[in-house]
């Protein structure tokens, strides 16, 4: 499909086309690819995919703990609202390896399980190390997660 518009912060007109899940800034190639080109946007603005860089999927309050659907239902949620990539700066367990691989979802980047002390976090909520573990957990957690 083809989408033309105005461009920020360039403010400039601009053609893309779809290519699966690609946007592209040339035209498909290849036999009939011009025709099965359609008009979906012919003016207007163009705005990329929302951002979400604070969130925390997987949970609905603290006490609830992890529900291995929420992140599902989150994501979706995002998605519907034009997000199409989320942050997640820690969660109570680590994302599911599924989230990453879902073309239907948003690309999620998480930093991990949150590293905590005891009695300074949510009651059951994290990941409970002594004031020395906490570097070495921060690294592991951002080097097993998405960053």
């Amino acid at each position: 499909m083809r989408v033309r518009g105005v461009v920020l912060p360039e403010r400039e007109g601009r053609t893309f086309w779809t290519d699966g899940e690609v946007l592209r800034t040339e035209p498909p190639a290849g036999p009939g690819a011009a025709r099965a080109v359609e008009s979906v946007v012919g003016g207007g603005w163009l705005v990329p995919g929302l951002v979400d860089v604070h969130t925390h999927p997987g949970a609905e309050e603290p006490e609830d703990g992890f529900d291995g659907a929420a992140p599902r239902r989150h994501l979706e949620a995002h998605r519907d609202a034009g997000v199409l990539l989320v942050r997640t700066p820690g969660t109570m367990e680590r994302m599911p390896g599924w989230v990453d691989a879902a073309p239907e979802l948003p690309r999620a980047r998480s930093a991990g399980r949150w590293p905590t002390t005891p009695g300074r976090f949510f009651p059951g909520v994290g990941r409970n190390l002594s004031e020395e573990q906490l570097p070495g957990a921060a690294v592991a957690e951002a080097t097993a997660s998405s960053g």
